[in-house]
């Protein structure tokens, strides 16, 4: 029987993604290995044979003690929130019976507690029953986004090939479209078909294998349930102290639990990276099928299409095949998109304008986190460092040579706009950007306090938006971010 005297807590989400991260089924490797063959010269190319719990390990090791107390007592705090919470949780609502929830409560306790371990073995039984559901499930979603693609082509009177997107122009070309459409259909209903035989064969065996693992990880909660607050009492006694602990035993697992928390903020940083890249690959195709008129606009975004993909196919592998995690993106993101677009097709000059900047600003993280400073994973460095000066920089180079030669007049109505239109965007990426974001924590996670990036990003905004006449001081866009 369960505690019913337990005081009840809300149920926390925590801004921008789910509580835990959804382990990978879409098989991405292949695809981004292709990806970086084709689009990464050879002196460009990264080393992949590298381990990034090795990387931070290091890093952690070869602190300071100063540097290492700074950065415990920032990630501690955090550590000790989830900690409260999943306490709490799981005398409510017992152990979950997801595999990524009890990883999410595995990377609260240190390496040398192995219960929440056996209970992943536990679960394996019906990972493996679930895995043929799921990878159906994977192609079903693949075909049916290559399915609206098409029609979408078809509907605007366009023909792609590759990466390439043209006019539709030749007989040979509508039939080819036709065809395609046609097999896509076929597939589609198979899968359908497939999946729907499969998920009534598995229900029963499913409902089945749910209630044996039940019993079996309600045998083992206790022993999770002391690790967990074993754990939280290590963590109080040495925020209390405010001091590192004499014990070495003590002290390595302070060091395992730094090292699962900056583990799991290099996802949040990451997965950021990533959704910023792939993000803008809507709102650009759009810009192609809008600036008819503009030959130049329609070239650079061209260009801008094919480095984001390869961009975001590069920060996808680092996620699937170093973090064994799946990108998460918000639907708050997925409406500033549509919003883009809209205002793109509408007002091409503020489109440009606010290109410019987003730009700018993701220029300016990717230059941040490769610096080795910031950045202790020698991978990600060097990915965020070659993206940032081979791409980044051209891209901002192309988008304010474009706005300078196509669109800036100088006029009070475009003034007025571009104060209007730098407000919202700033508003809308960094105004719920509070102390409980997870981005925020991500950085904490590696001592880095956000005002350092903040300042970064602000001034090299403020540089390139001197390049089109628009004079705005860093200190004051820090106060658009709401940022003292």
């Amino acid at each position: 029987m369960k505690n019913n005297t337990t005081p009840s807590i809300r149920k926390v989400v925590i801004k921008g993604r789910p509580d835990y991260y959804i382990t990978p089924t879409h098989d991405f490797t292949q695809y981004t290995r292709d990806s970086e063959e084709k689009y990464w010269s050879k002196d460009t190319k990264f080393n992949w044979d590298q381990n990034v719990g090795d990387n931070l390990k290091e890093q952690v090791e070869n602190l300071s003690l100063n540097d290492f107390s700074k950065m415990l007592f920032m990630v501690l705090p955090m550590v000790e929130e989830s900690l409260e919470r999943k306490i709490i949780q799981i005398r409510q609502e017992q152990l979950p019976l997801e595999e990524d929830a009890l990883k999410d409560i595995a990377e609260l306790v240190p390496f040398d507690r192995t219960a929440i371990g056996q209970t992943l073995l536990i679960l394996s039984p019906l990972k493996s029953l679930q895995s043929a559901v799921l990878k159906l499930k994977d192609q079903l979603e693949i075909y049916n986004s290559e399915f609206l693609d098409l029609h979408e082509q078809q509907r605007l009177g366009f023909f792609k090939r590759g990466i390439k997107t043209k006019i539709l122009e030749t007989d040979a070309e509508r039939q080819e479209q036709i065809l395609e459409l046609s097999r896509l259909t076929y597939q589609i209903k198979q899968f359908q078909s497939d999946l729907k035989q499969l998920k009534l064969q598995h229900k029963i065996a499913s409902e089945k294998l749910k209630i044996k693992i039940r019993k079996e990880l309600n045998s083992i909660e206790p022993r999770v349930m002391i690790d967990l607050e074993e754990t939280r009492e290590l963590l109080k006694r040495t925020l209390q102290s405010k001091s590192l602990p004499g014990n070495p035993k003590d002290m390595s697992r302070l060091k395992d639990l730094m090292l699962k928390r900056q583990l799991r903020g290099l996802r949040d940083i990451a997965n950021h990276a990533l959704v910023v890249e792939q993000s803008a690959i809507a709102p650009l195709t759009m810009g192609i099928i809008h600036y008819k008129r503009h030959r130049e606009i329609q070239e650079a975004m061209t260009t801008f299409i094919n480095d984001e993909a390869k961009h975001s196919a590069t920060f996808r592998r680092y996620l699937v095949e170093k973090l064994a995690a799946k990108e998460f993106i918000s639907a708050i993101l997925i409406k500033g998109a549509d919003r883009y677009m809209w205002l793109a097709r509408f007002m091409p000059g503020a489109g440009l304008f606010l290109a410019v900047i987003v730009e700018v600003i993701g220029a300016a993280t990717l230059e941040f986190f490769g610096n080795e400073k910031y950045m202790p994973d020698s991978l990600f460095c060097n990915i965020c460092k070659t993206i940032s000066l081979q791409d980044e920089t051209r891209h901002m180079d192309l988008c304010v040579a474009m706005y300078n030669e196509l669109f800036r007049k100088g006029d009070r109505w475009e003034r007025f706009r571009n104060k209007l239109a730098l407000e919202l965007i700033i508003k809308s990426v960094y105004g719920d950007k509070t102390d409980d974001h997870h981005l925020i924590q991500a950085f904490r996670a590696f001592g880095i306090d956000s005002e350092l990036l903040y300042h970064h990003v602000t001034c090299r905004l403020s540089e390139q938006l001197a390049r089109i006449s628009v004079y705005v001081e860093p200190k004051r866009l820090l106060t658009i971010m709401g940022r003292k």
